[in-house]
């Protein structure tokens, strides 16, 4: 749900909309790197939680990555809910498996001179589940859509904008347009991050501003607000300013899984600026269809790290379990 581009709330768990887009991006068969420079190491391979998997319901979020023998991400799965656990929305989730190739350094058109390129192709299928009549759970396939999806990423390792090369993507505005790019334009070159979407509407191109964030003194982000639809989920996060980061690794359930699956995805990856303080609470506000304002969040308490400074686990404010395993150099 972190930094940007949610969105970039990623992994995009939202409505599709496709339209027949040819993406002017050049195609590059991409390989396993060996580029010593890269910044793509892999971090965090796993998040579990412990909420019980209840018959019918949908599961908590996880993900599992799978490493090359550089370290670097080959493969993931990962299962986010797609709307909020609410009377009258649908009992759905989303499950992203792809794999990962990489190239070497890369000079590309824009302001980022060079860039490190990933590449992620698999598949995103929504999953509706529900109860038999004898009381066990059960899940459909409600969609099943390919991802063909291209990130330029800094030499901090942080993702500056994400390409749909299929032409097609989730986005729950509206059906007549089709998002094609999702950009995280970080602290260091705008001071001011916010996600922002460059659409295809019939055939013509027009970027705007989809989400608005607002920062604190540290340019830890406290609010993703949209701009364009109030009825999409708001992100509100805080922080314990008595305990700043540090050289710590945190790993959090994506808060912005509402806003889009790609910056789930960002976040899982950690190819997202950590941020300056250790998080207490995360929250998501949406709104009814008879207006209702509705706040879901969470508290976040008892974090453990291991040795290497790496979040092994923390608890919500129920008392439940989140767990991290890491990878650890040889």
């Amino acid at each position: 749900m972190k930094h940007l581009c949610f969105a970039l709330s990623l992994v995009l768990l939202l409505s599709s909309c496709q339209k027949d887009l040819a993406s002017k991006d050049e195609v590059i068969t991409a390989v396993v790197a060996s580029d010593a420079n890269s910044p793509l190491k892999s971090h965090s391979l796993t998040f579990t939680s412990n909420y019980a998997v209840n018959p019918g319901e949908v599961p908590p979020f996880s993900f599992t990555k799978i490493q090359y023998p550089d370290a670097r991400v080959k493969s993931i799965r990962m299962l986010s809910r797609k709307n909020p656990i609410y009377p009258g929305f649908a009992k759905e989730a989303v499950e992203l498996i792809g794999n990962f190739t990489y190239a070497a350094k890369t000079k590309v058109e824009g302001p980022w001179n060079s860039v490190h390129l990933a590449y992620l192709k698999g598949t995103k299928e929504v999953w509706e589940y529900y109860k038999l009549p004898n009381g066990a759970g059960a899940r459909r396939s409600v969609s099943k859509t390919n991802v063909d999806l291209k990130f330029y990423l800094n030499a901090a390792g942080y993702c500056l904008q994400v390409t749909a090369l299929n032409g097609e993507e989730s986005y729950p505005y509206s059906k007549e347009y089709a998002l094609v790019n999702l950009y995280y334009l970080d602290k260091e070159p705008v001071g001011y991050p916010y996600m922002a979407s460059l659409l295809v509407r019939d055939g013509q191109r027009e970027a705007f501003r989809s989400y608005d964030a607002v920062l604190d003194a540290s340019s830890d982000v406290l609010t993703f607000t949209p701009i364009l639809n109030r009825k999409l989920s708001t992100v509100t996060i805080s922080y314990d300013y008595n305990i700043p980061r540090g050289s710590k690794n945190y790993s959090f359930i994506p808060t912005q899984n509402l806003l889009s699956q790609e910056y789930s995805l960002l976040e899982v990856m950690q190819w997202l600026p950590q941020p300056t303080h250790q998080r207490k609470t995360g929250a998501g506000t949406f709104y009814l269809p008879n207006g209702t304002k509705i706040v879901q969040g969470q508290v976040y308490q008892n974090y453990k790290f291991d040795a290497n400074g790496n979040q092994t686990s923390l608890t919500y404010g129920d008392n439940v379990l989140q767990k991290t395993t890491w990878h650890v150099q040889p």
